[in-house]
């Protein structure tokens, strides 16, 4: 990806000053980029109760890892899997998963580890404690999503699947909580919403007492750090050491030196969002943190100078213009909306906490 200097709003100006090499340059990576995909049908997904295939996968370079790392979330099964995506093709048609009909099983907690394991292979779905569980004929992922919500919406309480086993299919039932289905107003006004986050207060803070490394200065912590901070409430078991371990990890976020490395957006943005959360609330409880302050101000001036003219972001900060001055073109391919949008955000908060701190305001803000 690019290089930090030239990503850096407060270094050299872009090497490509020239409006038109930058357009004509900008077209050429268009079309390395189409022409990298072949127009052909979806590439058929491994049959993962073939005879080795498994194995095969885990030793695939193309797949380094994946079964164990690049996994999704299975819902409230206590289970993660690897779905096969299909990467040969651009747009709406890459990296998706719907030709696949098969998950094979990567992590497998309670309530499934009563019944499925790792490696297991998930072939089917249905709400229900019976009944032949039929194959999946659609996108297992979304189809496997659909069988959980009416397994937790109907008294049975049930996730019916097909499991294969090495060899062996049998169904196999998995006991699941009954939550109801989502209210049109939801997450507002919903008994399910509210059984949902209650559920994720009382992991998150588990996982938060057993790790002391769960609040990592990256934007994974962060994210964390706000459901955090947004669930446990005064009241709540352990609110006393939440506290206290947000504010610790407050003041190391706060006391980051900010050194570009070409996609810091993707990570400071996220990472002021929660101070700026973070000081708010101590502002709301009557406690004030100023502490945190100075670091909100860092964050946000940097990302405000790492505007393009237009106000968009991509990776990380924008060159600066051929004259010296602020706000550049974003470089090479434009902007990336995915780390532009919480940068905008991370702009705004961090704005709405120094004037509640009564502090200065940068004009690049």
């Amino acid at each position: 990806m690019e290089n930090s200097h030239q990503l850096n709003p407060l270094k050299a100006p872009s090497k490509y000053p020239d409006v038109t090499f930058h357009f004509v340059t900008r077209v050429a990576l268009a079309l390395t980029f189409l022409l990298a995909f072949p127009s052909k049908a979806f590439a058929a997904p491994p049959d993962l109760t073939g005879a080795g295939v498994i194995l095969a996968l885990k030793s695939d370079p193309k797949y380094s890892n994946r079964p164990y790392s690049e996994t999704y979330n299975l819902g409230a099964t206590g289970l993660r899997g690897w779905i096969y995506i299909d990467g040969n093709n651009a747009g709406d048609y890459g990296l998706i998963t719907a030709p696949s009909r098969q998950i094979l099983v990567t992590v497998a907690e309670s309530p499934a580890s009563a019944v499925l394991a790792v490696d297991d292979v998930i072939l089917g779905a249905m709400a229900g404690s019976s009944g032949e569980v039929p194959l999946f004929s659609s996108d297992c992922r979304k189809a496997l999503g659909v069988a959980i919500g009416e397994a937790e919406k109907t008294g049975a309480g049930t996730l019916r699947v097909k499991r294969w086993r090495a060899g062996v299919t049998t169904d196999e039932n998995i006991p699941m909580a009954i939550l109801g289905d989502y209210t049109t107003t939801a997450p507002f006004n919903c008994p399910k919403s509210t059984a949902i986050l209650a559920n994720a207060r009382i992991k998150l803070v588990s996982q938060l007492k057993a790790d002391s490394n769960f609040l990592s200065q990256s934007y994974g912590g962060a994210i964390k750090g706000l459901a955090l901070l947004a669930s446990v409430a005064p009241g709540d078991a352990d609110y006393a050491l939440v506290q206290t371990r947000l504010k610790s990890f407050a003041d190391a976020l706060a006391a980051n030196p900010l050194q570009p490395w070409g996609m810091e957006w993707w990570d400071w943005s996220y990472m002021n969002i929660f101070l700026s959360e973070y000081y708010l609330r101590t502002v709301e409880d009557g406690t004030p943190d100023a502490s945190v302050l100075a670091g909100i101000s860092r964050y946000t001036v940097a990302m405000a100078k790492g505007q393009s003219r237009y106000g968009t972001f991509s990776h990380g900060g924008t060159p600066r213009k051929p004259d010296g001055s602020l706000h550049g073109t974003v470089t090479p391919y434009g902007p990336v909306n995915a780390a532009g949008i919480p940068t905008n955000i991370a702009i705004i908060m961090g704005k709405k906490a120094l004037v509640a701190g009564a502090q200065a305001i940068d004009p690049e803000i």
